[in-house]
């Protein structure tokens, strides 16, 4: 299930005491739900200068704002219910994904891929969920949004 321009409000902010940051909102531009887990998609359609650029807000900081702040929401307000193991946990894997040009560096915690290159890491990860958790999921996603 593929959810376009996903935003949340929060009343009060999530605290990432990590970064000193108050997380009121976070906008994301595609979410992805998948049997694999959640993907959070961010698109950017750079050129090589824009990505030379040091005024340019980072990408990588804003994919990984949003995945903390979505984490930490996910698990206050929703649950797959419990396998005899322990609570199931929801995958979430953050990709930028570059319409033209790509840096050359690796980032922490972010994959980034040209556009040609996002079908086959999504197809790389194994299916976690089972197709009524993906459905239940992307209810719960698109009710709160």
């Amino acid at each position: 299930v593929l959810i376009n321009d996903f935003s949340l409000d929060f009343n009060p902010p999530i605290y990432n005491k990590r970064e000193n940051d108050r997380i009121y909102s976070i906008q994301i531009d595609h979410l992805l739900i998948s049997r694999a887990g959640i993907f959070i998609l961010e698109t950017k359609n750079w050129s090589k200068k824009s990505l030379e650029n040091m005024d340019m807000r980072s990408p990588v900081e804003q994919i990984k704002r949003s995945s903390f702040a979505l984490f930490v929401f996910l698990s206050k307000n929703f649950s797959l219910g419990f396998h005899h193991w322990g609570e199931k946990k929801i995958p979430i894997r953050n990709v930028i994904v570059m319409i033209n040009n790509k840096p050359k560096e690796s980032f922490k915690f972010v994959q980034i891929k040209q556009l040609n290159e996002l079908n086959r890491y999504v197809e790389y990860f194994e299916p976690v969920l089972d197709r009524e958790e993906v459905r239940s999921i992307a209810n719960f996603m698109l009710h709160v949004f």
